[in-house]
């Protein structure tokens, strides 16, 4: 297995920096480093010794001094050995961030309410060198005369298909955000037992079985899409075959949460 992906979160909102953390932690990929809601706490983090980073994802609409921040991001970079990476995530276009921000330090432009809970992904695959952009985020990046590689990525959310309402609140509550049984029962107003049930049907009707024994490709939800399916290919791998509850829920997350490329 490839070593994790170490990633800084900044957002001056808590309850952002409490979704993109949410997401990033439980993707098997990656791995949070640092949370900072404030320049002083992003600052410390970046002059620690011996610290190490792979990328940054910025929460760009709560920042109140976004040129302080780039400059302290760059002037991390410039004492880095490697090639830190920052990825915009916003609700509205901030020209702002390509003005301050250096474009060789730019990873991609990730609009909130499209790339919702695939973060995880888009955080992967600008790890392999790749420009990730939703479609507001590549848009505003090509009016802002940002340069754009051929290969860059345009991600968005896909939604599951096949579940109904009521699955995808138990996948939204149970896999994504991955509370506990007791607190799903409450939640769902079923029994502790009834719980259990509705998320190993959920497993069932995910084919998370069938993945697990190479009995299903699963083509039919990748679309034959050759990157996703690489992707959950080598998660595949390190899990192997097994069934155990964590297991099943992680490769579970990750199908959940798995991007539309366009």
């Amino acid at each position: 297995m490839k070593r994790d992906i170490l990633v800084a979160l900044y957002s001056e909102d808590t309850y952002v920096l409490n979704w993109m953390s949410l997401l990033v932690v439980r993707d098997w990929r990656t791995r949070v480093v640092t949370e900072a809601t404030t320049r002083n706490e992003l600052f410390q983090s970046l002059s620690q010794e011996n610290f190490n980073l792979d990328l940054i994802v910025i929460d760009v609409d709560s920042v109140s001094d976004l040129k302080q921040i780039a400059l302290d991001v760059e002037s991390y970079r410039q004492l880095s050995a490697d090639d830190i990476k920052v990825i915009a995530l916003c609700e509205k276009p901030n020209p702002d961030f390509f003005r301050y921000f250096p474009a060789e330090s730019i990873a991609g432009v990730l609009f909130k309410q499209e790339i919702m809970m695939s973060l995880g992904w888009a955080i992967t695959f600008s790890a392999e060198d790749k420009q990730v952009f939703t479609p507001k985020g590549i848009e505003f990046s090509w009016n802002s005369d940002f340069p754009i590689e051929d290969d860059r990525l345009v991600l968005f959310s896909r939604k599951y298909p096949g579940l109904t309402e009521r699955q995808s609140e138990i996948a939204r509550l149970a896999i994504i955000f991955s509370i506990g049984r007791r607190d799903l029962a409450d939640e769902l107003q079923i029994s502790d037992q009834w719980s259990y049930g509705v998320v190993s049907e959920l497993y069932d009707h995910l084919g998370l079985s069938e993945l697990l024994d190479e009995t299903e490709q699963f083509n039919s939800i990748l679309e034959n899409d050759k990157v996703i399916k690489g992707h959950i290919d080598e998660i595949l791998e390190d899990l192997g075959t097994s069934k155990k509850a964590r297991d099943l829920e992680t490769l579970a997350f990750h199908l959940l949460t798995m991007p539309v490329i366009e």
